[in-house]
């Protein structure tokens, strides 16, 4: 190791012993350290707030309503942008369950009792039980009921 290096460790070391500590101090009293994303749910139609509505009814811990808002407004967001792969309502259905397992990974068993049914009535409700194209209509009704279940866990 050179004599020039040395010397530069040697500095930097003398120097974060000196003013580490007080480095470090002024940082946490002056930089905001953001941990979670801030999430803007656009409020939904009355029609949606009516199909959503046992969903705004279950009492979620606060951490638990931000982790449904964010999974259903990241699903809305993929229904919307995807046109090659989710054509179907059994495509989407099979879609949201297994993203939904592998999302909650069993975090919600039994903690919320209805929760499942309520989310599947609401999504039943707008684009029906039967196996069909998502038309560009139904895609958007999709989107929104989606995101409507994203604002009822919030409220």
């Amino acid at each position: 190791m050179s004599n020039n290096l040395r010397i530069g460790l040697a500095f930097i070391l003398v120097v974060v012993g000196l003013f580490g500590e007080s480095t470090i101090g002024w940082f946490k009293d002056n930089v905001e350290v953001v941990n979670e994303p801030e999430v803007k749910i656009t409020e939904p139609s009355l029609e949606n707030k009516e199909l959503v509505r046992p969903i705004s009814e279950i009492d979620f811990s606060k951490e638990d309503a931000k982790l449904v808002s964010c999974y259903f407004l990241e699903v809305a967001d993929v229904v919307e942008d995807d046109s090659q792969v989710i054509k179907t309502t059994e495509t989407f259905s099979n879609f949201n369950l297994m993203s939904g397992l592998l999302h909650f990974n069993t975090k919600f068993a039994g903690k919320y009792d209805g929760l499942g049914d309520a989310v599947e009535s609401a999504v039943q409700n707008t684009i029906g039980l039967d196996n069909q194209a998502l038309t560009p209509d139904k895609r958007k009704d999709l989107v929104e009921i989606l995101e409507a279940i994203a604002w009822s866990a919030n409220q």
